[in-house]
């Protein structure tokens, strides 16, 4: 299975999304901030992020921009996993090229069946 890296602040939607992964099989590793997610990366060396982009006190547009010209990276599949507008979202992620979103306020029913569209 897909080793995956979330990255989000909010700690409880941290820890739903990572019992299902768990639950699923997958190997999961976490970041409840940006500080040191360079090391992280390398280290892990994940296949997925599930990355929020609206985490305090983080650049996001320039974390992703340094995350996907890194060439270690370039094959890591991105996800934004947002709450909000959806269609901003989608707007967001067209703009950074990012491989799609989920809606966290909808709930993690649907979590896992939306990850396998990029699980082979």
């Amino acid at each position: 299975m897909p080793k995956v890296l979330i990255l989000d602040h909010e700690l409880m939607d941290v820890i739903k999304m990572e019992r299902i992964l768990k639950a699923a099989s997958f190997e999961v590793s976490t970041l409840t901030g940006p500080y040191g997610i360079l090391a992280k990366f390398d280290y892990e060396k994940p296949d997925i992020l599930l990355f929020n982009p609206d985490m305090p006190n983080a650049d996001s547009d320039a974390l992703l921009a340094t995350i996907m010209n890194a060439p270690s990276m370039q094959h890591m599949i991105i996800i934004a996993i947002c709450c909000g507008d959806p269609a901003a979202v989608e707007d967001y992620c067209l703009d950074q090229n990012l491989h799609g979103f989920y809606m966290k306020d909808e709930g993690f029913d649907g979590f896992l069946a939306y990850l396998s569209n990029f699980v082979s």
